[in-house]
């Protein structure tokens, strides 16, 4: 009986254990955003892919050298990320992490947004390559 339970905790220890593929992609998305709030160019630059196509939910799309040109102009556009839902697979050398993001911006209140984003494995260190998203309903107190 101790035996089966003994087992059955390992298992369990195993099941839920972080995946080392899933753990260094949700810390590149963790520090692309980071990123973004402080403007840090260096960082952008390096945990972006050089061919990132990133889609706003408006629809507008943008390349990478687009992308940090926009956001490291000017005042910060952002105030935090707070991910909710995440949910990262991985298949090799690219990895899909879907889910919501709560944004919030300098003087307004915080949206909502569906998020689909593909990490690749560049050189060792994984990469933000694509993004999606729409907006949707903040959820309800």
């Amino acid at each position: 009986m101790i035996r089966l339970l003994v087992l059955a905790l390992a298992l369990s220890g195993a099941l839920f254990a972080g995946d080392p593929a899933s753990d260094a992609v949700r810390e590149t998305a963790e520090g692309w955003r980071a990123a973004l709030i402080k403007q840090d160019k260096t960082a952008l630059d390096r945990l972006l892919a050089d061919d990132l196509i990133y889609t706003h939910a408006s629809g507008k799309s943008q390349t990478k050298t687009e992308y940090i040109e926009a956001v490291t102009n000017g005042p910060s556009m952002y105030e935090s990320f707070n991910q909710t839902h995440t949910r990262i697979r991985v298949y090799g050398d690219l990895a899909i992490l879907s889910g919501y993001v709560d944004v919030k911006t300098p003087g307004r209140d915080s949206y909502r947004v569906r998020t689909l984003e593909i990490y690749k494995k560049n050189h060792g260190q994984w990469q933000f390559s694509e993004k999606e998203s729409v907006r949707v309903p903040n959820p309800k107190p």
